[in-house]
């Protein structure tokens, strides 16, 4: 949820969205044809700006399970939108 609230806020900001998502980034439409941003053809060899995760067990303590739930339960039935099961 954390990397979300970053990921608008910088897309936001004009002069960092070009910094940060540079145009052509993205899968785009024009002309009624969709278009494949640059990030397709990135590979995990190309990527140098994250750093490696170590691979060990990560159990989410019962306040976040609890919290997990809830937001579940609320998508799943007055905060439902029309659209979200079209893909599923």
């Amino acid at each position: 949820m954390t990397i979300a609230c970053l990921h608008n806020f910088l897309r936001r900001i004009p002069d960092l969205a070009a910094i940060c998502t540079p145009p052509g980034t993205f899968d785009y439409e024009a002309n009624g044809r969709v278009n494949e941003g640059s990030w397709k053809g990135m590979s995990n060899e190309n990527v140098t700006s994250l750093f490696p995760v170590r691979k060990i067990a990560r159990k989410p303590n019962l306040e976040a399970k609890e919290i997990r739930e809830e937001l579940a339960a609320y998508y799943l039935s007055g905060g439902r939108v029309e659209w979200q099961n079209d893909c599923a």
